[in-house]
Parts: structure tokens; sequence; C-alpha cells
């Protein structure tokens, strides 16, 4: 708001040349500047030339009152005085004094006298006057306005809130994903901002190494303050190795700041696993035998909680389950982790307690869903009797003279044949010198093995070897045969007296 108002001198009413008009040669008294605190008491005086220069509106009256006027050269004073109406925040009061004029000085002062002469005011209350006195010196004679504007500054305030949606997500997703499956990253998108988020966009931003089975974007009209979505991505795992996958949500009109973003890393892996099992082709019933169970994994991620399960034929007794635990006709296993390329081996000892064929199943599966099986069958043999004999051809000896022995080794079984070793052991009374007949074997120090012999359901072998007589005395020889079946040796022992 602008107000003005003018404050004119006036020369006396007389006809005037123009020649006259000239400026006199009059030096301009000195400037009164001191001279201004007496002011108030001509004021209060009625020596007032004229007030009749008046503002008023609903805020504040201005009165502009000239208090002296004089000559050229001389003093003119005149007064400002403001009376407030109303509270005014701010006000500028600022007076147009011609050059023709010379400034002796002001109450208030001014802060820069050779600026424009101006006062501000700053939060004025209602019933406030403030008085500003003006001391100028004419210096010209003549009609002169000096003139006076007044300037309201009012604010009018306008509350608003301004407020911002801040977008954020939740990300859930696979540490690791075999090679193949797919892959499923769970997301949470909310707005924690102070504003409804508009036009959102919600984009996932998936390695090379996977390939969406569906859509990689949703757009969402509209997400209120404080409101959530839950989405999903999928993706088939198509290459092996450690990979980023980025999510990023934005808005209409979004900055960086106030945006969602989440980035999970996945490995793909190719996880597998291998089971072997171990034991013999065939067997005697009631001998104790070894089993092995050889696992191994041939991934390249560990496996956890390996489970393995020996399902036994009825047929099996378990003399050692290798530590597992035997429930029924079961032995289980259970290895809590097998690192990549790690291999593991159980040892269990069976045996079977009749003829015919029996086999051991294994199961082995993983935590993660791995499953592998082996199964291995035993032909369990009936255990046949054996009987056999030694005997010498003469008895006594003397010392050099020699001796034939005869062995004889029977098979009593009817249905299988046994394999079995031949062992002849002599004391230090008899050396022996030969295998007599066309069975291979050796003769080494005191003793003649005869490696490896078969002998046929309901058949013998028989053979001689030969011995010398060496120091006198009772001589031994000890006839040994050893076979799978044979736990322990069966012997036959012969006495020759060498004298």
């Amino acid at each position: 708001m602008i107000l003005s108002c003018s404050c004119a001198t006036t020369a006396p009413s007389k006809s005037i040349s123009y020649s006259e008009l000239e400026t006199p040669e009059v030096a301009p008294e000195p400037a009164i500047v001191e001279s201004l605190d007496a002011i108030d008491t001509l004021y209060e005086s009625d020596e007032v030339v004229d007030e009749n220069l008046i503002f008023k509106n609903d805020r504040i009256i201005v009165r502009k009152t000239l208090i002296q006027s004089n000559q050229v050269g001389g003093e003119i004073l005149y007064e400002l005085t403001l009376e407030i109406l109303k509270d005014i925040e701010a006000l500028t009061l600022e007076e147009t004094i011609p050059e023709t004029f010379i400034v002796n000085g002001t109450k208030p002062s001014l802060s820069d006298p050779e600026a424009a002469a101006t006062w501000d005011y700053k939060d004025l209350k209602a019933g406030q006057t403030e008085t500003i006195l003006v001391s100028l010196t004419p210096l010209i004679q003549g009609d002169h306005s000096i003139n006076t504007q007044v300037r309201l500054e009012e604010s009018l305030d306008l509350d608003l809130y301004v407020g911002q949606p801040n977008l954020k997500i939740l990300l859930n997703g696979p540490s690791t994903v075999e090679l193949g499956e797919n892959a499923t990253w769970e997301l949470v998108l909310s707005n924690h901002g102070s504003a409804v988020a508009n036009n959102v966009q919600l984009n996932a931003q998936l390695s090379k190494a996977f390939q969406s089975v569906d859509s990689v974007s949703h757009e969402i009209s509209q997400l209120d303050i404080g409101a959530t979505r839950t989405y999903s991505f999928s993706a088939q795992a198509l290459t092996q190795g450690s990979y980023e996958n980025y999510f990023h949500a934005a808005y209409r009109n979004s900055s960086p700041e106030t945006e969602g973003a989440a980035e999970s890393n996945t490995t793909i892996v190719q996880s597998a696993i291998k089971v072997e099992k171990v034991g013999p082709q065939s067997a005697y019933v009631f001998k104790p035998e070894t089993y092995q169970i050889k696992i191994k994994n041939t991934g390249d991620t560990d496996l956890k909680n390996v489970r393995i399960t020996d399902i036994l034929s009825e047929d099996y007794s378990v003399i050692n389950p290798g530590q597992g635990r035997i429930s029924g006709n079961a032995i289980g296993w259970i290895i809590p982790v097998l690192p990549a390329g790690s291999q593991q081996l159980i040892s269990t000892t069976m045996t079977s307690n009749r003829p015919g064929v029996a086999s051991v199943n294994t199961l082995l599966k993983t935590e993660n869903g791995l499953e592998a099986s082996a199964q291995f069958s035993t032909q369990w043999l009936a255990v046949p009797g054996v009987t056999l004999s030694i005997t010498d051809a003469k008895d006594p000896l003397t010392i050099g003279e020699n001796t034939e022995y005869t062995v004889r080794v029977r098979n009593q079984g009817e249905f299988e044949p046994v394999n079995g070793q031949i062992i002849i052991a002599f004391s230090e009374h008899l050396k022996p010198t030969a295998i007599l007949n066309e069975t291979e074997g050796t003769v080494s120090g005191n003793q003649i093995s005869i490696p490896a012999i078969v002998l046929k359901p309901g058949k013998d072998i028989v053979m001689k070897v030969s011995a010398e007589a060496l120091k006198i005395g009772s001589g031994r020889a000890n006839l040994n045969f050893t076979a799978d079946f044979l736990v322990n040796p069966v012997i036959s022992q012969e006495s020759t007296n060498i004298y």
C-alpha cells in the first residue's frame, strides 16, 4: 500500500518579473541541526503554520505539519506524525525533497544522509504514534513541493503442507537355486512417505543368467500413504555362477532419494550326489562279510542332512551296523553336511543264515530333494563239509632217509564246489623235498604250499609229497586247508619217528 501527500511553500502574492526569479546571490545560512531538539518546544506553542495535510485510512493516520517557514537561506521545519490504528507489520516512509533544499537534519536521523530520506518501521501496534521532524534550508525562491510516500507492507499467510511419497522395497530372494529350476523373489512395496504415490512403476532387472517366466514389471496407479503391496518375480536359472538381480520402484515426479530399490545375490548351482554299494559277489552262509556304501557329492554346493538307508533281505543278520541305527530290516545314517566334491565311506559287516541270493538296497536323499540309490546282491552258498588226511609211506626212518606222504582232501557237499588252499608245514626233524604229482605248488624252507585247488561236490583230491629225515625224534607233518567259508583252517597231522 502506497500513500502520498505533499507539502508546498508559496511565495508572497505580488507581481514579479522573470528576471526577479533569478537566484539571489545570498550565501545560505549554516545548517542548524543542533536546534532540532528545541523544535519540541516550538511545536508545543501555537505557532504552527499549517496542519491541513492529513491522510487517513483504516490502518493509519498521517499528518504533515509545517511548523516554521522562512526565506531563502533560512530554516524551514515541518513534522510528520504517524498514528497507528491497526497493527502493521512493516511501514516505510519516504520524503522526496527537491534539490533546491539543503537537509539540515532529521529526527530520527537518517541512516544514510547521502541516500533518499526514508524511515523504516517494523511491528507497529495499534495506538502507537511516531513523529519525524525535518529541517531544511531553501536555496531559491518560488513554489516548492515536498512529497511524502507511505508504504505499508502486509503479508497474507497461506498455510500449506506439501507431502512427499517415499517408497521402500522389502525383498526376500533365494541365496541359491538349482540349475534349470525356477527362482522366485518375493517383494513388499510400501509407501513410507507423507503423500500418495501416483503412477508407480515396479521393475525387475534380472541378470542374463535368468530367463523370466512371468512379467518383470508392475504398474500401480495409486499407492496410498502407509499402504503396502506384495509382488513376486520368477525366472529360470540358466547358467551356473553368482549373479546380482535388481528391483526398482519409482512414481511420477519422484527423485532417487524417494524411490524404492533392492538387490539380491543368487548363486546358480548344480547339486549332484552319487552312491555305490560294494560287497562280495558270493559268500558262505554264517560267514561274516563286509559291505561298503560309497557316497560322493559330485556337485558344486554343500549338501545338508544326507540320509542313507540300507534295506536288507530278510535272510541277513547284521553283525556291525557301522555306527548306523538298526530298525527292523533296515540300517539308517545321517550326514549333517557333505561338502561339495567330498565323499563318505560307510562299512558294515553282515552274514546270511541260508543259501541263496540276498540283496541290499541303498537309498539316499538330501535336504534339498536330491535322491540316489544303489543295489547289491550276494550269492550265499551252503557251507560244505571238508575232510582231509595225510599219511606217511614208511615209519620209522633213519637220518637221511626219504619217505612219501599221501594227502587226501574231500568235498563232502553235494551242491557247491570248494575253492581252497593247502599248506603242509614240517617240524625241524623233517625237510620237504618235492611235490610228486602234477599239482602246482612251491617248496620253500620247511613248508609246501598249494595255492589253489578246486574240490568238486562229493569228490576228493589226492597228491603226494616227499620229505627227508634230518634229526632223531618224532617228526611232524601238519596239513592245513583254508577256504572262504572257513573261519579257521581244517587241520590234519601225521607223526613220523626218526632214529
